[in-house]
């Protein structure tokens, strides 16, 4: 598959994935993802220019998941035991800047950058901005979510009960 046509698929996997999310479709997101994923967004601090602003794998983070613990927090707001998302909260992400960095037919490095808004009760609000760089791996025809690191570009999270 040619660079271009690889970006185009996972541009269109990206945008699929969120509009997953955004319309409360847990379940079929959680489904993209392999059994073995990890799903985290390591602690970023302010520092001087060319340091390391985010703490290196199995450090501090703000969440470090797998698929079980992904799985739980799904079963958490379908069963209303997720007191921050009862009522449910609009949310819309916003997917941007689409890379293919590296890959093949079978396994893909791609990054992208993101806005997510969540509002609830008309008065509370949230805004996320980050990237991520995710691996993808084809398993049985279809691309599945391998690892995803999300780098927010905010210090502190008050609330994150949102998926990115």
């Amino acid at each position: 598959m040619s660079p271009v046509a690889l970006r185009h698929e996972f541009e269109d996997l990206l945008y699929y994935e969120v509009w997953l999310l955004d319309h409360d479709r847990l379940e079929e997101w959680l489904a993209l993802c392999a059994e073995q994923v990890r799903y985290w967004a390591p602690i970023r601090t302010n520092v001087a220019r060319g340091s390391e602003e985010w703490s290196r794998q199995y450090m501090l983070a703000h969440f470090d998941e797998d698929k079980g613990s992904l799985a739980l927090r799904v079963q958490r707001i379908r069963t209303g035991a997720a007191h921050a998302d009862e009522p449910p909260a609009r949310v819309r992400h916003l997917v941007s800047n689409v890379r293919v960095l590296g890959g093949n037919d079978e396994v893909a490095t791609v990054t992208s950058n993101f806005i997510v808004f969540k509002s609830r009760r008309g008065r509370e609000e949230s805004l996320f901005v980050g990237c991520r760089e995710d691996r993808w791996r084809r398993i049985d025809g279809t691309w599945r979510l391998e690892e995803r690191l999300i780098v927010l570009d905010h210090d502190v999270i008050e609330n994150i009960t949102v998926l990115f």
